[in-house]
């Protein structure tokens, strides 16, 4: 036989064999499914979801639970895509389910999101960390990993942490490009807010069909006072995803901020007429009409009135102590700080979101000594409160807004004239009409 044809077959039977041993050691499917139809719907979810188009999501993952009831990260992901949209109790039990369930055939990803939201369900927070640690040492540039991780390290303020890990999610998952919009939002929280400009236009100009990268540009234009810019990306927004609710809220946050209620209200009745909306964010926006307006008038009984019933759990909870303090009801407002104290002793040393809960009792300390006539230690617990806040979203950054203000108020009551005209600089820096807008927050010191 011809040499050269026994080389060649030679080579044949060898690519064979290892065609065989390809097919044999195969990487199995990413998500378990027997379902082609299923598997597709699904993945239209995490489409929709990437660009936090949430009633999208639910609608394909609900389809895909249909087609396969065995589809176990169809449900997680049905159940990650609902939390805070509609009854809590359901969600519950969607977890409950799954972590009864048996996951011997999923994929190690699959087994790790489903472990690592059974503890944040339960809130054991050290096996959370954990369960996190442990799969990332193994699977360090898993996209879902880095998205977790830089959840975490973005709760703690750890923003140089955050950035890396955010930065690499790109680098791994160049088409995640959401990752752009947590990169503004980490740049937002520390106040860069030109270097968060540059981020969210970055994601405008990669993904400029979709609502979110405008949506997030408005966010920022609102929190700096840049109303009119603010307005024609949030317009934009819904000019590409009509029920992209968040839009809404924005557009009356920032009415209600210029003191244009009749603008709070159009958005509001737009966002009725959305069905998603009236049902995630309507009860919200009520209330927020009902309480602004009165707030910044002084007429603290008003406020009061609004607060309670259906709105006496969802206006900002800083506002509240202020409420109580400023309509004499001081045995409910020791109560209020009681339940805020024993919030946060309940709370995890390690738990990701404890730094806020820490600004948020010294907030309410701060309000009660500056009320009582102790300015010096009012302002302690206003500087500690405003090292733990950052501007990082709308309300966040309202909040610290408000709270550099009653700093600004208790450190001239206390004489502290010249750190008081520096901390007022840099909050009117930020957004100077909404921060002059909050004199009717705290006496004055000549009334304190």
């Amino acid at each position: 036989m011809n040499r050269n044809l026994l080389i060649v077959g030679g080579f044949l039977a060898v690519l064979a064999i290892g065609t065989a041993v390809v097919r044999l050691t195969a990487k199995r499917p990413e998500w378990t499914t027997s379902s082609p139809a299923a598997l597709s719907e699904f993945q239209k979810g995490l489409e929709a979801r990437e660009k936090l188009y949430y009633d999208e999501a639910r609608l394909h993952f609900s389809k895909a639970v249909e087609l396969d009831p065995n589809f176990m990260m169809a449900k997680y992901f049905l159940v990650a895509s609902t939390e805070g949209q509609s009854d809590d109790s359901k969600g519950d039990a969607a977890i409950a389910e799954l972590q009864r369930s048996d996951t011997s055939k999923l994929t190690e990803r699959e087994r790790f999101l489903l472990s690592y939201a059974g503890a944040n369900h339960s809130k054991d927070t050290g096996a959370a960390e954990k369960i996190l640690t442990a799969y990332a040492a193994k699977h360090p540039d898993d996209p879902y990993v880095l998205e977790r991780q830089s959840a975490v390290a973005t709760q703690r303020q750890e923003w140089p942490e955050a950035h890396r890990l955010l930065t690499r999610s790109i680098e791994a998952a160049p088409n995640r490009v959401v990752a752009y919009n947590q990169l503004g939002y980490l740049e937002m929280g520390q106040g860069r807010f030109t270097e968060a400009q540059k981020m969210f236009e970055t994601y405008r100009y990669i993904a400029p069909d979709q609502a979110n990268p405008h949506d997030s540009l408005g966010e920022l234009y609102i929190v700096l006072g840049r109303y009119d810019e603010a307005r024609k990306e949030l317009e934009a927004a819904l000019a590409i995803k009509p029920d992209f609710c968040a839009s809404y809220e924005h557009l009356l946050r920032s009415a209600l901020m210029q003191g244009r209620t009749d603008e709070a209200d159009q958005a509001l009745a737009r966002a009725r007429r959305t069905a998603p909306c009236d049902a995630t964010v309507g009860k919200g926006m009520r209330c927020l009409i009902a309480v602004w307006p009165p707030l910044f008038a002084g007429d603290w009984d008003v406020v009061w009135k609004a607060q309670q019933g259906s709105c006496s759990n969802v206006s900002d909870d800083p506002l509240q102590i202020w409420v109580l303090l400023r309509t004499g009801r001081r045995a409910e407002a020791d109560a209020f700080e009681k339940k805020a104290h024993e919030r946060l002793d309940k709370t995890p040393s390690a738990e990701p979101g404890r730094g806020y809960l820490e600004a948020y009792v010294a907030h309410i300390e701060g309000a009660r000594l500056l009320i009582d006539g102790e300015p010096g230690k009012a302002a302690e617990r206003f500087r500690f409160a405003d090292h733990l806040l950052s501007y990082r979203e709308l309300p966040m950054a309202l909040i610290k807004l408000t709270n550099r203000f009653a700093l600004v108020q208790a450190l001239q009551a206390s004489g502290a004239r010249d750190e008081a005209a520096t901390v007022l600089a840099s909050a009117r820096a930020v957004n100077a009409s909404f921060v002059d807008r909050l004199n009717a927050l705290v006496p004055t010191p000549a009334a304190s």
